[in-house]
């Protein structure tokens, strides 16, 4: 009865919200589950997060399978729910009112609707799609506070 006064509501869980209903977390080897780039010991994985995005970004000549596209977007989608809450919390310490913190925050409250998109049904939106989730993820991991001090 509460589900169905949330959604009318518009109360969503942060798993549907992103849709990753479908998504099945990781298990950390001790055997609890961990979400997207969060590693076996609780800390976020960056190598995994920088390799998901240079995967999205890369320039390609041939398209790929819809089937590696689609395991990029689950793996995105769980990359960009690590990352949201460490970005807001980073944008809500700029300066209210201020170019960048507005520029920041627009960005921001876009990704929920992004996320919520489909690949589609052919090959070029599926890549489309992929691409632009790994600006949203390079987007969240620059804003997060994670990357400060590393070589890119």
């Amino acid at each position: 009865m509460a589900d169905q006064a949330q959604r009318r509501a518009g109360v969503v869980a942060p798993r549907q919200a992103f849709g990753l209903d479908g998504v099945k977390p990781r298990e950390h080897q001790c055997g609890g589950v961990a979400p997207a780039g969060v590693g076996a010991g609780g800390e976020l994985d960056i190598e995994e997060i920088e390799a998901a995005i240079v995967n999205a970004l890369m320039q390609r000549t041939v398209l790929p399978p819809y089937e590696g596209l689609r395991d990029l977007h689950k793996a995105l989608l769980g990359h960009i729910q690590t990352l949201m809450p460490l970005a807001e919390r980073q944008v809500d310490r700029l300066n209210r009112g201020t170019v960048a913190w507005y520029t920041k925050r627009s960005r921001l409250n876009t990704i929920p609707h992004e996320v919520t998109q489909g690949l589609g049904s052919g090959l070029q939106s599926a890549d489309w799609h992929v691409r632009s989730l790994g600006y949203t993820c390079q987007f969240l991991l620059d804003n997060s506070g994670l990357a400060h001090g590393r070589d890119r």
